[in-house]
């Protein structure tokens, strides 16, 4: 379906995605990861740049930052391809995520409806004059 995300059904429900393993790029770990968890194979002219997330985790939390791609095309029927990790596959549209969708996802789908592409979300503001 156009314009809507292939989610993954969890509590709370996320976007397919995941980690980066060792020397391994962005572009590459969202081209894998979409084959991991949706089954599906994504070439890099058949991925797209979106922006990234720098989320900041109060206290002794790890600070991460998101690389975020869209597809519009891929080979392959996208299904739940780790059913031991995660309870299904759907679509939901970004403009009215589902109640829910993780917080952290819903930055995601309001930063590609709305922008901009870069998000600092979590970090505390800085005092002073710059």
């Amino acid at each position: 379906m156009d314009g809507e995300p292939l989610k993954e059904e969890e509590s709370p429900v996320t976007v397919v995605g995941g980690h980066l393993e060792a020397g391994e790029a962005f572009d590459r770990a969202a081209r894998r990861e979409a084959k991991e968890e949706a089954g599906v194979r994504i070439s890099a002219d058949q991925q797209e740049f979106c922006g990234l997330i720098h989320h900041h985790e109060p206290g002794d939390g790890l600070d991460r930052i998101t690389a975020v791609f869209v597809a519009q095309s891929w080979t392959g029927e996208p299904h739940n391809a780790e059913p031991d990790k995660h309870e299904g596959l759907f679509w939901v549209p970004m403009e009215k995520p589902p109640p829910d969708c993780h917080p952290y996802t819903t930055h995601i789908f309001h930063m590609l409806t709305h922008g901009p592409s870069y998000r600092a979300l979590n970090w505390p503001t800085q005092g002073g004059s710059e």
